[in-house]
């Protein structure tokens, strides 16, 4: 498979040089990185029978080939193959982050939601996710790590129906946005699900673990625009984040941030003047709503 190679791009590689990013060859599981690879087809046949990848990060190529031992002629040889779809996607999604515009910090940001609305995600959203909002997510940990899960796989590409494939693909994708994050100065890719409820949960992948999108605690967003509560209200170096005033739309919503509130260990003193908001603050040791 082949793909553009971006002017761009190809500055900041001559400026950067890739051999201070990998080494000329990098091979496990199946994938072998070669920069500007003569004679990928050679290179594979170093990889032991099975399944490979020969991936050209400054060329943006990827090669696929079936490694196997031909008996009668006593020699290994490659015989080309198609590298699944999901593989491709997530290599291309990570590449084109060189074209997207130079970000600092977390990284690159990408908008999701579960209908994904003009085929924006980029990702195949989970479908067992679908009908979760902000709330869920803070609240529940087996469903946060799970949620975590799935979308890694989407972003690396392990969502084939074979673990070799699979297992390719995570180290393929962890090699390329490590490749990416060092070019850019970034730290990985940002996730931002926007729920059919409208609320709001953000996640991030490093290079170190693509296959799960780890949750960003203290930047869950409600229907309403309200911060959720979650480990950072509880932790004396962040806590301080959510002091200010909350209102809700009904007292059903209000329940809802009150019961995670409490889960995390804030205190909420509830009373006649809480039927339409609440009014936090932070003393210096501990955060403390109420009703207003």
């Amino acid at each position: 498979m082949r793909n553009s190679f971006v002017p761009r791009a190809a500055q900041l590689l001559a400026l950067l040089g890739l051999s201070a990013l990998f080494s000329p060859l990098t091979h496990a599981a199946g994938v072998l990185v070669c920069d500007n690879c003569t004679d990928p087809r050679a290179l594979a046949l170093t990889s032991g029978t099975g399944p490979t990848i020969v991936a050209d990060f400054s060329q943006r190529r990827l090669h696929g080939y079936e490694v196997e031992y031909d008996r009668e002629l006593r020699r290994y040889r490659a015989v080309t193959t198609s590298i699944p779809p999901e593989i491709i996607a997530a290599f291309n999604r990570i590449m084109g982050m060189l074209d997207a515009p130079r970000a600092g910090g977390r990284g690159a940001h990408f908008d999701v939601h579960p209908d994904n609305p003009g085929g924006a995600n980029g990702i195949s959203f989970p479908d067992a996710h679908k009908n979760l909002n902000a709330y869920d997510v803070a609240q529940m940990a087996t469903t946060r790590f799970q949620l975590e899960q799935a979308i890694g796989q989407a972003f690396s590409g392990a969502t084939t129906s074979s673990t070799a494939w699979n297992s390719m693909a995570t180290f393929l994708s962890s090699i390329g946005l490590s490749f990416v994050s060092r070019l850019l100065g970034i730290d990985g890719a940002t996730y931002v699900i926007t729920w059919r409820d409208g609320s709001k949960t953000t996640l991030v992948i490093h290079p170190d673990l693509v296959d799960r999108a780890k949750y960003v605690q203290g930047e869950s967003i409600d229907a309403s625009g309200n911060r959720i509560p979650d480990g950072a209200a509880s932790d004396p170096d962040t806590a301080q984040d959510f002091a200010g005033v909350y209102q809700f739309e009904n007292r059903e919503a209000m329940q809802r941030w009150i019961d995670t509130a409490r889960l995390y260990g804030v205190t909420v003193i509830e009373g006649s003047g809480i039927a339409g908001g609440l009014d936090c603050r932070w003393d210096g040791r501990t955060l403390t709503c109420g009703g207003r």
